[in-house]
């Protein structure tokens, strides 16, 4: 007698019991020539200034600013040509007034110098160099630290490692990395299937699962082992299952797992672990088993290759994702039908094309294998719908993990400790773009942000809300406190020139009686600036109090300054930005 399907659960139950069950994850070193699409596992703080020292950005002339000031095009300003510093060496030349020396794009600016004239303005005649035109202090340098500075936190755990995050890592000099490893058993079941590139007996097919549900095991970041086909016998199965628990940390095995008499891997899961659930309230996807063997989780998927990865993204990628420390996203797009749908009633994941903003469905039986070529995605019909009229609106979860990420938040402006802090524990939900309030205003209002982060604002800017503020305790940081009775005289850890925190402290200074500070380095955060002064670059430095004490510095308190949080007009409601302002009060509590 066939066995009966256990008592069929709910999709958001069996989804949730899988979580509760979630494997363990491990860490591993691998070289940066291979990290790329596996997941960081710690926090990448920068250990040097990138670039490490003042460069030129331009091709022409290193010289003294003050030099250049009279410098037009039908008078120009006569220097003596010094020398040439060559790329790659140190320059042996140091630049005096009247004096200037010849730099490619990228080489080390000679000591003295403070400017570069762009060789299109200039001319060298012997050793004598016509500046046409002038050029202020620090035009055409690109400083040291200014791209990456000591001490600033640049990638979070989490972080799936992309060409970029590779180009990061490697610009800090990390010849390995830590990232998180999932090892992922992956199997397929029936005596009917063959591995493709055999000749096909009789009554098979080839197997379709275990290639679609290793690619989308690699897709969610984890590492897919093939183990092929199982054999359609109890005691094999066993062993083949047994040998897959010992090398794995998740298990995904589709086919066999109905009530029919030739399927079996729910009578193995029951005789050698637990079995927790077996058949969901879905369409496709009503036999689809999950328990422990060995203590490791295995999920049994439906053996029709549809269904297989309509399960996989419905209960495994969150599993893996959530494994691995990553948030799961539903990658998604708006749509309407084409044409009126007829259901069953009961809840289904139906398989479905996108034409533009039209939505129609390809689902030939979840057996066919062009349901499977032709579906971008899957839409959810509700349990007790049974008519879906055309021209309804609907949101089709799409198949492909590479779409752009609709989901982070993309937050453009000031620096602040608290922003970083959410961005490390909500991994791939916030992206935080260093702006000065100018250019931040411009992202804003662009759409390339969702939120800018200014401080000192009064009132909101033109279309847009002030969602929430905050008062931040600012101040000097400091190894030694008897540094502070001769700020004119030390080396002090500032802010990069768009920054509003710049002319803050720059005021702060002022206050001081200090006219001409003496600034070693610029950072674009508050952790980079107090890494900075612990690492003995700056003997002190402005930042949050919440920076100092993190680093375990002294700090001298200056003024309360407030940091707010925009958002355009329209954008009020999005649920990304309400569960940011969540995180936020719940942080204040």
């Amino acid at each position: 007698m066939p066995k009966e399907f256990h008592s069929l659960i709910p999709l958001d139950e069996a989804r949730s019991i899988v979580l509760q069950h979630l494997p363990v994850a491990r860490t591993t070193r691998v070289p940066l020539s291979r990290a790329a699409d596996f997941i960081l596992a710690d926090k990448i703080v920068s250990t040097i200034d990138v670039p490490g020292f003042s460069r030129a950005s331009m091709d022409g002339f290193a010289v003294i600013a003050q030099d250049t000031i009279d410098a037009r095009e039908d008078r120009p300003v006569s220097l003596s040509l010094v020398g040439r510093v060559s790329m790659g060496r140190l320059p042996e030349i140091e630049i005096s007034s009247g004096e200037a020396a010849e730099v490619s794009t990228g080489s080390m600016i000679p000591r003295g110098a403070d400017a570069v004239v762009m060789i299109e303005h200039s001319q060298a005649q012997g050793d004598i160099v016509q500046v046409r035109r002038p050029v202020y202090a620090s035009e055409n340098i690109q400083a040291a630290g200014s791209d990456i500075s000591f001490g600033e936190t640049l990638l979070y755990p989490g972080t799936l490692l992309q060409p970029r995050e590779i180009g990061v890592l490697a610009a800090l000099g990390c010849q390995e990395v830590t990232v998180r490893m999932l090892k992922v058993g992956v199997a397929s079941t029936g005596d009917e299937l063959a591995p493709p590139g055999e000749n096909l007996a009789a009554g098979q097919i080839y197997d379709i699962n275990t290639y679609t549900i290793a690619a989308a095991v690699a897709d969610c970041g984890a590492r897919a082992l093939p183990y092929g086909i199982l054999p359609d016998e109890k005691q094999a199965m066993a062993g083949a299952l047994h040998k897959m628990t010992g090398e794995c940390d998740l298990i995904l095995v589709s086919g066999s797992t109905s009530a029919g008499a030739g399927d079996m891997i729910y009578r193995v899961m029951e005789e050698m672990g637990e079995l927790i659930f077996h058949g969901i309230n879905l369409k496709p996807g009503k036999p689809t088993i999950f328990g422990l063997i060995d203590g490791k989780p295995c999920l049994g998927l439906p053996g029709y290759p549809t269904s297989a990865l309509t399960v996989f993204s419905c209960l495994a990628a969150p599993a893996i994702r959530a494994a691995l420390g990553r948030s799961h996203r539903w990658r998604s797009a708006a749509g309407r039908l084409a044409g009126p749908v007829r259901t069953e009633g009961r809840r289904q994941k139906l398989a479905v094309g996108l034409s533009g903003d039209l939505v129609y469905p390809v689902d030939k039986g979840s057996g066919s294998i062009t349901t499977l070529a032709g579906a971008d995605g899957i839409i959810d019909i509700p349990a007790g719908v049974e008519f879906l009229e055309e021209g309804t609106p609907v949101s089709v979860e799409l198949f492909a993990e590479r779409e752009p990420d609709s989901n982070t938040l993309i937050v453009a402006g000031e620096n602040s400790v608290l922003l970083e802090k959410q961005a490390e524990s909500r991994p791939g939900c916030l992206r935080l773009l260093y702006a000065g309030p100018i250019q931040a205003r411009i992202y804003l209002e662009e759409g390339v942000a969702d939120l800018a982060c200014v401080w000192g604002l009064d009132r909101p800017w033109q279309g847009t809300e002030i969602i929430w503020s905050g008062e931040m305790e600012m101040g000097l940081l400091f190894r030694e406190r008897e540094d502070l009775s001769h700020l004119a005289d030390i080396s002090l850890a500032g802010w990069q020139r768009d920054s509003s925190l710049k002319s803050a402290f720059e005021v702060a200074l002022q206050e001081r009686g200090i006219a001409s500070p003496r600034f070693v380095r610029s950072a674009k955060t508050h952790r980079a600036v107090a890494a900075a002064v612990a690492s003995g670059r700056a003997d002190a430095g402005y930042a949050e109090k919440e920076a100092a004490e993190e680093a375990g510095l002294g700090f001298e308190f200056l003024a309360r300054n407030r940091i707010s949080l925009l958002a355009r007009n329209e954008s009020l409601e999005d649920s990304r930005i309400r569960s940011l302002l969540q995180a936020l009060s719940e942080k204040e509590a």
